[in-house]
């Protein structure tokens, strides 16, 4: 019998390291084995070869085979249970709203990128967390706004995953924190030890496991929570060696790397939350899905409300008190300020009107205030939060500072025990709920850790410590940082640093200052420093995502000061663009303080915010200040026009000149609205409708008989079929100048009535018809109308449709005569070289025409060249698409 290798095992009940011994045995018979010496912390496995009648005696032996994948999975399914219940219990979890993105630029940031509304009314389609994947999706990228919810999300589906509840086709499931990550980030490990240390300390981790693991293939789940908060993920982009086994020992980043982009374990699944600042320092992970964390909608939060108060009515009541104020509703979208509002209104009586917090520094000086309300009951006479600050200052400093230092530190929101005493912080201060206690690894010999309650909670005290320490210099250090932009944990920082100095929170802020300064002096460095950011604002460009500018908006309404909303508003000078910001319902709020001080109309961008319609009526009260509004892709419904129509309707001299609404999904019903609006309107320039799958826009038409100060009419990627009504509208319109109605389904009817009417219409300078189902008929009577009838017309495109040599022919006939027309859009049409030879004919004989877009089917682009070479007024480039 030859004894084997000794290797150490967690198999032993109290925890502890124990030993596996191996004895190999080969052909023996009739015998009994009972190894020597006391076998109580060692486990033994018997490789028996060619053996009979072998019995074993006072050993422990060490199961083999699908007992050891059972014990693990167990003991999985254990530690998930575990993970679940450090988020809100099971029966109470609300889950927050997610939609899935097909796509996310990996160049886009948290707030650069389109962020949907929370605000989804009853009844609207969720996507529940066990449908997070898909068969194409072998990757789950889950982001949020901070506070969003990911977090959670993460526990709840481990905590059902532990009972069988959800994500039942996977046998294995492995939490990564990458919070945890940080504190060993600069350890060697492999990918098998990383995933243990999640699994309970008596789960074997022999090799038998591993290798089911690996074998479980797309039955493994591993979830990657809080990416954002790992030190290491700006190098992650630059690649690393690649590195594919499970048990191979590396650096801990080299291996996660291979961990994350699927080197290691292929065919498992994986999900990783993060902030979508962090998104772009992710490296490519094949057949990823993105799915958005929205935080709550209207059904979370009214069961968020009555899942928090044990009476009903008293629910009920708080409810009611928080929809009254209604940006103290929306800043409910986030779970983390429902969770805060929730805990400030289980007073015993609600708060008056003038008590209501109304900015989000205001929400955690709430919060705060419930945090330290056990050191008021320990004195019964301070009766004001005030005067407590003033008693306990020394113990807010403690925290303050500890978190200030968090800020700075690559383990961020991690602490440990000598932090702690590094700070002098008390067990009965930390009692007060500051801070969370949390055994991040299962193994009970590493240290314990602590961490405030959420990431904001540790900005908010950071941001007291300055205020505390009088570190006015922080500003200008900020405003000198040499990349012009914010890190975004100075952004937190700074929003709730202006909010302390509103003028409602000026006496606590009084309290909270050093000896020797003054609140006005704080104010006077803010203005200042804000306006450095309103300067580099105003000289952005308009197509650059503004994810500052949106801060800034936040940081002057968190001020509530007058003074600097109007100076903000000057400097501005009648633009604001927030293309791209990301955008909430409740940042309207901050929109509308700054636009409510505003002397001149403003251009207003919100292009690609899907802020819904609560968050345009934040904005309805200053429609009077904006003469420019983009409103496209914004998730607005048809209640927005109707609500945008009537405030403009009260209005004594309308200011809005441009109107676009694009891509918003709005149904025939704002169709009907807008058309008896412009009927009677005088003001409106400019209206833009495209891809809003509208049908009939029949009375849209019959309203430009009437509106004789519309110019430009957008109605591209819709779904009209007939379009006819324009034509008659035309012949009685002066003003139209431009209309689009490209990528549709409009036929030669529609067409016919646009040629028709331009023998009667002198205005109309641009028809874009492209992408239709146009032939030869329409074609050849455009140019009968063009040849002698209509001396207006600039701009033809007639590009993607059904064009043939025949009525190129014919139109090149006008080109002789027409000397009116600037440009002709033809690419894409069933065109042969007959065509384009006509066309250069003709061209001999005009002056007037600047370019015309074309490209022929029996031609090489190549060719096409060759024989324009002497005529550079066409444009045969196939990268025109016209």
């Amino acid at each position: 019998m030859d004894t084997g290798s000794e290797r150490d095992v967690d198999a032993a009940e109290d925890g502890g390291q124990v030993t596996l011994q191996v004895f190999n045995m080969q052909d023996c018979q009739d015998i009994t084995v009972s190894p020597p010496g006391a076998y109580t912390q060692m486990a033994v496995q018997m490789n028996l070869n060619n053996c009979h009648n072998v019995s074993i005696q006072n050993v422990q032996l060490y199961p083999v085979g699908e007992d050891v994948e059972n014990t693990y999975v167990a003991s999985l399914r254990q530690q998930c249970h575990a993970e679940g219940r450090r988020g809100p219990a099971t029966a109470n979890y609300v889950e927050p709203v997610l939609v899935r993105h097909p796509t996310f630029e990996a160049s886009d940031s948290l707030h650069e990128r389109a962020t949907l509304s929370a605000s989804i009314a009853h009844g609207a389609a969720r996507l529940p967390l066990d449908k997070l994947f898909t068969d194409q999706a072998r990757s789950v990228i889950l982001y949020g706004e901070a506070g969003a919810g990911k977090t959670v999300a993460v526990r709840q589906i481990a905590g059902q995953w532990s009972c069988k509840k959800a994500m039942e086709e996977f046998l294995y499931l492995f939490v990564i924190s990458f919070r945890d990550v940080n504190l060993s980030v600069n350890e060697k490990t492999s990918a098998w030890n990383l995933l243990s240390d999640f699994c309970s300390p008596k789960a074997s981790t022999s090799s038998q496991v591993s290798e089911a693991v690996c074998r479980a293939g797309a039955k493994v789940l591993l979830l990657f929570d809080g990416f954002d908060e790992y030190v290491k993920s700006d190098e992650l982009k630059a690649g690393a060696l690649r590195l594919n086994s499970i048990d191979v020992k590396a650096q801990l980043p080299l291996v996660l790397h291979n961990l994350l982009i699927g080197r290691i374990l292929p065919a498992a699944r994986r999900l990783i939350t993060s902030r979508p600042a962090h998104i772009s320092f992710l490296p490519d992970l094949p057949g990823t899905s993105y799915v958005e964390v929205l935080g709550f909608g209207e059904e979370e939060i009214e069961r968020f409300f009555n899942q928090q108060f044990i009476d009903s009515l008293q629910a009920e009541r708080a409810l009611r008190h928080v929809r009254l104020h209604q940006n103290l509703y929306r800043m409910c979208s986030l779970p983390i300020c429902c969770q805060i509002i929730c805990q400030c209104l289980t007073r015993p009586s609600i708060p008056e009107h003038n008590d209501t917090p109304i900015t989000l520094t205001q929400i955690y000086f709430s919060y705060m205030e419930e945090l330290f309300k056990h050191f008021q009951m320990r004195s019964p006479n301070i009766r004001s939060f005030n005067t407590c600050l003033q008693m306990q200052r020394h113990t807010l400093e403690k925290f303050a500072h500890l978190a200030r230092d968090g800020l700075k530190s690559p383990l961020l929101n991690v602490f440990y025990m000598k932090d702690l005493e590094q700070h002098g912080i008390t067990k009965e201060e930390v009692n007060a709920g500051c801070l969370v206690y949390s055994q991040t690894h299962c193994d009970s010999c590493l240290p314990c850790t602590f961490s405030f309650s959420h990431l904001s909670i540790l900005e908010f005290f950071a941001a007291l410590a300055v205020l505390m320490a009088g570190e006015q210099d922080y500003l200008s250090e900020v405003v000198q940082q040499t990349s012009g932009e914010l890190l975004s944990r100075d952004e937190a920082l700074l929003t709730f640093l202006c909010g302390m100095l509103s003028k409602r929170l000026l006496p606590l802020t009084r309290t909270l200052l050093p000896a020797g300064q003054s609140e006005e002096g704080w104010r006077d460095a803010i203005v200042a420093f804000l306006m450095i950011f309103t300067s580099r604002v105003q000289q952005s460009n308009e197509e650059t995502p503004q994810r500052q500018t949106l801060w800034l908006l936040r940081c002057i309404f968190e001020t509530q000061i007058d003074e600097l909303a109007k100076k903000v508003a000057s400097v501005l000078g009648g633009r604001l663009y927030l293309f791209r910001a990301g955008a909430r319902p409740e940042d309207c709020v901050s929109l509308a303080f700054v636009l409510r001080h505003c002397c001149k109309p403003f251009e207003l961008d919100l292009r690609r915010n899907q802020i819904s319609d609560s968050g345009i009526d934040f904005l309805l009260p200053q429609m009077s200040k904006i003469g420019n509004l983009r409103l496209n892709d914004t998730a607005i419904t048809d209640s927005t026009v109707e609500h945008l129509v009537r405030v403009i309707e009260k209005e004594d001299i309308p200011l809005l000149q441009e109107l676009h609404l694009d891509d918003n999904k709005l149904t025939e019903r704002s169709v009907e609205v807008l058309s008896t609006f412009l009927e009677y309107n005088t003001s409106l320039k400019v209206l833009s409708l495209s891809t809003n799958n509208f049908v009939d826009v029949t009375c849209l038409a019959d309203a430009l008989a009437y509106n004789n100060s519309l110019q430009k009419l957008i109605l591209d990627h819709n779904n009209i079929s007939n379009a006819e009504a324009f034509g008659k509208a035309l012949e009685r319109n002066s003003s139209l100048t431009l209309l689009h109605l490209s990528n549709n389904h409009l036929q030669d009817g529609s067409g016919l009535a646009f040629a028709n009417a331009l023998a009667v219409n002198s205005t109309l300078e641009e028809l874009h018809l492209m992408q239709n189902n146009m032939t030869d008929t329409t074609l050849v009577r455009m140019a009968d109308v063009l040849d002698d009838k209509n001396c207006s017309l600039t701009l033809l495109c007639m590009s993607y449709n059904k064009v043939t040599d025949v009525g190129m022919e014919r139109f090149a006939q006008t080109l002789r005569k027409n000397q009116n027309l600037r440009e002709l859009h033809l690419r894409n049409n069933n065109l042969s070289h007959r065509s384009l030879q006509h066309i250069l004919d003709s061209l001999k004989e005009n002056s007037g025409i600047k370019k015309i877009w074309i490209n022929v089917n029996d031609l090489t682009h190549l060719h096409m060249e060759e024989m324009c070479a002497d005529e550079e007024r066409i444009k045969c480039t196939l990268a025109a698409y016209s």
